[in-house]
């Protein structure tokens, strides 16, 4: 009879603690745990560009036609008795060209009309050349900005022809040429050049020297033709750090998967042995809703009894001799030697063996602490608290040099610890563009990851951040911070 008795309080002790064990586990549970880490990592990443980089244009991009009209003046050698003004004549110029980058670009150019020669001769010309295009602007400028202004300094070779004595020489060609965006295609154009071709064109002079020149300074319009414009380069890195901590995450969720299918089929294994106990005690029908809140088998609750029910007629006459107080615990008859219990006290008894059914447990302090402890080694929570670092507004300067103190000791724990960092920037989006505000976000996350490998942190351990612009935080200047989180390393 007392074996029994003890059958059914251990059965009783079992389904409180695991009633208990069930409710730390759903405070546990992956599904409604929330991290900041698959808040932060698993975002869609807004795209970076690479700074002053763009792809060449295709073939059929970028061209450029132009004409512009201007006066020339030709001094050769030997110069002849006129003055510069005496010498000017009109002159064409026709052009056609493409820009490969935002800065590189070459031409073939025409020039004619009249010149003076040094015999103060009106002669007529042509010159044909091709340029090399250097668009000094466009280092001053992002990759893809449309300056309204674009300087351009050209070098380039070509054959001059003189129609009054059919010279044809050698000629350099070498300028400056100006432009100014009207519309998105058509450019006004402003351009000094100079040739340089030997002295014999004119017909006077050696044919072996350089010494006559042409310099003109014309003015027109250009029109680009096909696609117009620059496509940026999108940074890689933020995608590959992504891609590398998703790998670590999804491995490290297999693991706890693993983990657990395993603790399930211990829960299974033992939550069969229980309704084993039982069924064989008799209790399956009073404890079977207990049992089919803690399974994950629907079926099991239209299991066929396959043990002998326990009449428990010994401890109902226990119970019946408690009722009427008559039992003597000493001598096993009837009867006490002396006070018998009172009427309050076997209730009590009673009530503690029939409480079975009704007993609930709520976590401890020691069950919630266990269930903190268990976030950080799951790299679910950091350990402790994050440490915040400020800065000054739309630089990633600190506010106070002295916030450098903390570096120190997160540096010396986590050397001691072996523990992994992740550094996490923001700005202040109240104030700054969206571009301006990323920027800002990773310089600050990059300067504290900086100061950590400076103190001897190995830099692979260190996971980089960017959120951008943020106001999780009040007041608004308290938004443009670097978090730092220390995790243990993964398992």
């Amino acid at each position: 009879m007392l074996k029994k008795f003890l059958v059914l309080s251990a059965v009783c002790l079992a389904l409180t603690a695991q009633a208990a064990n069930e409710e730390t586990l759903v405070e546990d549970s992956l599904v409604s745990q929330q991290t900041s880490i698959s808040e932060t990592m698993l975002r869609s990443l807004e795209p970076t560009y690479l700074r002053n980089v763009t792809l060449s244009s295709g073939w059929k991009d970028n061209w450029f036609i132009g004409i512009g009209g201007g006066a020339s003046a030709f001094a050769g050698t030997p110069l002849g008795c006129e003055d510069l003004f005496g010498r000017i004549k009109p002159t064409l110029h026709l052009q056609v060209g493409k820009w490969f980058t935002p800065a590189i670009g070459t031409r073939v150019s025409f020039r004619g009309f009249e010149l003076k020669n040094s015999e103060l001769q009106d002669t007529h010309f042509k010159l044909m050349h091709a340029d090399l295009l250097v668009n000094v602007a466009s280092y001053f400028n992002k990759a893809r900005d449309e300056p309204r202004w674009d300087i351009v300094p050209y070098a380039g070779l070509g054959l001059i022809h003189n129609e009054g004595n059919g010279n044809c020489p050698f000629a350099f060609s070498y300028g400056v040429m100006g432009r100014y965006r009207l519309s998105h295609r058509l450019h006004l154009t402003m351009e000094v050049n100079g040739t340089t071709t030997f002295k014999d064109f004119d017909g006077c002079g050696a044919s072996r020297e350089f010494g006559d020149n042409l310099v003109s300074l014309t003015a027109g319009l250009s029109v680009t033709l096909g696609k117009s414009g620059w496509k940026k380069v999108v940074d890689a890195k933020p995608y590959i750090q992504q891609n590398d901590w998703l790998l670590g995450y999804s491995l490290s969720m297999a693991n706890k998967n693993r983990l657990l299918d395993a603790r399930h089929k211990s829960d299974s294994r033992a939550l069969a042995e229980m309704r084993k106990i039982l069924e064989i005690e008799g209790l399956l029908k009073k404890y079977g809703d207990k049992l089919e809140s803690l399974s994950s088998d629907e079926g099991t609750s239209q299991a066929v009894s396959l043990y002998p029910k326990n009449d428990y007629s010994g401890l109902n006459s226990l119970m019946e001799r408690l009722r009427k107080g008559k039992w003597n615990m000493n001598t096993g008859k009837d009867g006490f030697p002396g006070d018998s219990l009172s009427e309050s006290t076997r209730q009590s008894m009673m009530a503690m063996m029939l409480a079975g059914d009704s007993a609930h447990t709520s976590p401890s302090d020691e069950q919630a602490w266990n269930a903190y402890l268990l976030d950080m080694s799951n790299n679910r929570s950091c350990i402790g608290a994050p440490v915040y670092f400020f800065f000054k507004i739309d630089t990633h300067q600190l506010s106070d040099h002295r916030q450098l103190i903390n570096l120190d000791e997160i540096a010396r724990v986590a050397k001691k610890y072996d523990l992994r960092i992740r550094v996490t920037g923001a700005a202040d989006s109240a104030t700054g563009s969206k571009e301006r505000n990323s920027e800002l976000s990773r310089n600050r996350a990059r300067y504290i990851c900086e100061q950590l490998v400076a103190r001897g942190l190995n830099e692979k351990y260190i996971a980089k951040v960017s959120m951008g612009g943020v106001s999780e935080l009040s007041p608004n200047d308290g938004n443009r911070f670097t978090r730092i989180e220390l995790f243990f390393e993964p398992k």
